[in-house]
């Protein structure tokens, strides 16, 4: 379920309920599904402002650092905004922001700035309306699935990108170009890993207070070193026989049953691991075969170092030929303490 949806459906409940004399809300054009809508979008800017700010560099011209200052201003217009709304809805949040305020010596910009939705509030120990938790829980319940499912495409692409880069890209030129579309895919992966550890944040605080279980069977906590990889790609120093999947590719996510491209790469991927089982499952023939074998012929070679030992050598002189029926049967019984040693391990 896409977060369009949930925000529809909770449309449709609010229409309802003012059909049947119902009205829930403190604000005569804002209702509390579209306060709480406008708060996870403000915060998704503030990432976004944040990513554009890293990649300014220390050598950023006038025009960049302008462009940025804009958003900056238009952001921050719209947390004031939305922050006068937020005194109607949980007017507890305005102590938080006095003893912010106090605390902090420094200015606080607009992408740093503390919004407080419900779950941040879980947080600080301060009461918070149900009805507004409940609200959240189901926009960042859709908004983690949302964002594993750009992930999910964005190394799609990557990974297709790797392919066609290794078969036609040739030159420096082009080279470049392609480098510079893999920063763009990097960016935008980048970017909705941090909307999903927003959306588990959230989750993470609000499940307690609503008593929701088993959420996290499902949204686990994302790890960038190890779970954000392609279905080609195994963690590191984990061999091709070995490799498995990332949690992240497991996950039944948005229109996974329609998208045929990635219907496909996990056609590819069920193949290649239903031909890995078949080897180990003739390695383990095999592997059986091997210590039967490896029995059986030290068997033979005790049988053959103790018939060497009971040989008679007429030639030989008395102390020499003790010498070698003492040797033969040092090694036959070599062979089978060998031989009975693995037959206890195997």
């Amino acid at each position: 379920i896409t977060q369009a949806t949930v925000r529809l459906k909770l449309a449709e409940m609010e229409a309802r309920d003012l059909q049947q004399g119902v009205n829930l809300s403190l604000h005569p054009d804002i209702s509390p599904s579209v306060f709480i809508a406008s708060g996870i979008d403000i915060e998704g800017e503030q990432r976004r402002l944040t990513a554009d700010i890293a990649q300014l560099g220390l050598h950023a011209m006038d025009t960049q650092k302008a462009a940025i200052q804009h958003q900056q201003n238009s952001l921050q217009r719209k947390i004031d905004a939305w922050r006068h709304v937020q005194a109607l809805y949980t007017p507890a949040v305005q102590l938080l922001h006095s003893y912010s305020f106090q605390s902090s010596l420094d200015l606080v910009t607009p992408e740093d700035t503390k919004l407080y939705l419900p779950s941040a509030m879980c947080t600080k120990s301060m009461h918070c309306d149900t009805h507004l938790q409940v609200t959240e829980w189901e926009l960042c319940f859709a908004q983690a699935g949302d964002a594993l499912e750009q992930l999910r495409q964005s190394l799609h692409l990557r990974d297709y990108m790797c392919t066609f880069k290794r078969d036609w890209v040739r030159g420096q030129s082009a080279n470049t170009r392609a480098l510079n579309a893999f920063t763009r895919v990097d960016a935008k992966a980048s970017a909705a890993a941090n909307k999903y550890h927003a959306a588990h944040g959230a989750l993470s605080a609000l499940a307690p207070l609503l008593r929701k279980v088993s959420w996290n069977l499902k949204y686990k906590e994302l790890d960038k070193k190890n779970d954000i990889r392609s279905m080609s790609a195994a963690k590191t120093g984990v061999s091709e026989g070995r490799r498995q999947l990332s949690w992240i590719w497991l996950v039944e996510g948005v229109g996974d049953d329609q998208d045929e491209v990635i219907q496909d790469s996990l056609r590819v991927e069920w193949c290649k691991s239903w031909a890995r089982s078949m080897r180990w499952a003739e390695e383990v023939e095999l592997l059986d075969e091997e210590m039967r074998r490896v029995l059986q012929f030290l068997r033979w070679h005790a049988a053959w170092w103790h018939e060497k030992g009971c040989e008679s050598t007429l030639n030989a002189a008395t102390v020499e030929h003790e010498g070698l029926v003492a040797y033969a049967y040092r090694q036959a019984r070599l062979r089978h303490d060998i031989a009975d040693r693995f037959e206890k391990m195997w």
